[in-house]
C-alpha cells in the first residue's frame, strides 16, 4: 500500500469513526426546556380547509415541502422544484400567504411562488462549485427572522451533501447570503436536512436531521442564531443503521419522541425517546405502523396526544394518513385518509401548528403541486378514532 492510499485510508476511517452514532451525546447547554404550541381556544369550531399551490406555468417536479408562521401571522412555504430529483435546474421556491381571518374555511391565497436559491445563485453565494440543490427547511427565531436551511451537493448523490443557510428580515422578500454550515470537522458532507424544528426557552432551536454515508442515521443541529449567522453543534440518536429523517415532537417541557423513516426490510414506522430535551435518546423501537421507506411529520396536541401524518403502507406512497398517537396509553388511531389513489405518490409531509393552535400541514401532490391543509383540534376531535392495532 502506497502512502497516498494509506492515507486515504486512515481519513476515510476517521471519518467513519467520527460519523458513527453514538448511544449517548450530550449537548452542553443550559437547562432547557422545550416551548408547546399555543392550546387552542375550548369554543372554537371545527375547522378543515385544503388547498393546492401551484407553479405557474407547471414545473414536471415538486418534492419536499415545508413551512412556517411569520411574526406578522402569515406564512411562507418553501421547497424545490425542478425538472427531476437532482436534475441541473432545480431550484429552492418559496411562497407566502396572509394571516387566515378568524374560521375561515376558505383555501389560503398563496402569492406566485418565485426561485430564491438556484445552483448559479448558490455558487456564487458559498464560493465553491455546486452540482444540485435539494431539500430545503424554512422557519422563524425568536425575533421574528425567517431561516432557510437548504442542501447543497458539490459531486455525486445525497451522501455528497451539504447544509448550508441564509435569512430574511422582511419576510422573506429579500435573503442574505448563503453561508455553508459546519457540521463536522472533516470533510462536511452527508448531511441533509427535512423535518420542523423544535425550540427551546433557551433560544436554541434543534433542527432534526440525518446522515446518508456509511449507513443512515439521524442527528440533531443544534442552532443559536447570532444576526445573521448561525452558530451550530451537532448530536446524534442512538442507535441504528437504516433510520433517517427524524420528526421531533415535545411532550412536555423536558420530554419528546422521535418518529423515524426505515430504509430496512422491516418497514415499520420506528420511534425513540428523550427525557432530558434531546440531549440522550433511548434505542429505537419499532412500532405496530408500516412505514415504506418514507418521510413522517407530527406534532404535540393540546392534550398531549400526537398527531402523526403518514403513508401507512409497506410499499408505496400512494395514501396520506392522519394518525393519532396517545403515548400514554400507547395507542394508534387513524383519524383521515387525505388522499388514497394507486399507483400515485403523496408524500414528504411537513406539518407545523401557528399562534392559535391550528395545524397546518403541507406535502408532494403526485410530484407535481404542493398541498396544504390547515386543520384545528375541534375538527380533529370529531373524527371517527379507527384502532390501527
Amino acid at each position: 500500500m502506497d502512502d497516498l492510499t494509506r492515507r486515504s485510508v486512515l481519513s476515510a476511517g476517521a471519518a467513519a469513526v467520527w460519523a458513527w452514532p453514538r448511544a449517548k451525546g450530550t449537548v452542553p447547554q443550559a437547562d432547557a426546556s422545550f416551548r408547546l404550541a399555543t392550546a387552542p381556544a375550548a369554543d372554537e369550531r371545527p375547522l378543515f380547509s385544503s388547498g393546492f399551490i401551484d407553479h405557474d406555468p407547471p414545473v414536471p417536479y415538486v418534492h419536499c415541502p415545508s413551512l412556517c408562521e411569520r411574526s406578522d401571522g402569515g406564512l411562507v412555504c418553501a421547497w424545490y422544484a425542478g425538472s427531476y430529483e437532482t436534475a441541473r435546474d432545480v431550484g429552492v421556491w418559496l411562497t407566502d400567504a396572509p394571516a387566515i381571518a378568524g374560521d375561515a374555511a376558505e383555501p389560503i391565497a398563496w402569492a406566485t411562488p418565485r426561485v430564491v436559491i438556484d445552483r448559479p445563485s448558490a455558487t456564487a453565494q458559498l464560493a465553491r462549485f455546486v452540482d444540485k440543490i435539494g431539500n430545503a427547511v424554512v422557519f422563524a427565531d425568536d425575533t421574528g427572522r425567517l431561516w432557510l436551511v437548504y442542501v447543497t451537493i458539490a459531486i455525486g448523490g445525497w451522501s455528497g451533501s451539504t447544509l448550508n443557510a441564509c435569512s430574511s428580515t422582511d419576510g422573506g422578500i429579500t435573503w442574505t447570503p448563503s453561508q455553508r454550515l459546519a457540521t463536522s470537522p472533516f470533510f462536511n458532507i452527508s448531511e441533509l436536512v427535512r423535518a420542523a424544528p423544535v425550540r427551546l426557552d433557551s433560544g436554541e432551536i434543534a433542527l432534526p436531521i440525518y446522515h446518508e454515508c456509511m449507513g443512515k442515521f439521524p442527528e440533531v443541529l443544534w442552532l443559536r442564531p447570532e444576526g445573521d449567522a448561525l452558530r451550530v453543534r451537532k448530536t446524534r440518536l442512538a442507535g441504528g443503521r437504516s433510520l433517517l429523517q427524524p420528526a421531533l415532537v415535545p411532550l412536555d417541557g423536558r420530554r419528546c419522541l422521535a418518529f423515524l423513516r426505515d430504509h430496512s426490510p422491516a418497514h415499520r414506522l420506528v420511534v425513540q425517546s428523550s427525557d432530558d430535551a434531546a440531549r440522550t435518546w433511548s434505542l429505537p423501537e419499532p412500532t405496530p405502523l408500516p412505514n415504506p421507506d418514507a418521510s413522517v411529520a407530527a406534532v404535540r396536541l393540546s392534550d398531549g396526544t400526537v398527531l402523526v401524518a403518514c403513508n401507512l403502507s409497506r410499499q408505496g406512497r400512494s395514501t396520506l394518513d392522519l394518525v393519532l398517537f396517545d403515548a400514554a396509553a400507547d395507542t394508534w388511531h387513524r383519524l383521515a385518509t387525505l388522499d388514497d389513489e394507486p399507483g400515485e405518490r403523496f408524500a414528504y409531509p411537513y406539518m407545523v401548528q401557528d399562534g392559535r393552535g391550528r395545524v397546518h400541514l403541507v406535502y408532494t401532490w403526485k410530484m407535481r403541486r404542493v398541498r396544504h391543509v390547515v386543520m384545528n383540534e375541534a375538527w380533529l376531535r370529531r373524527r371517527r378514532r379507527e384502532p390501527l392495532v
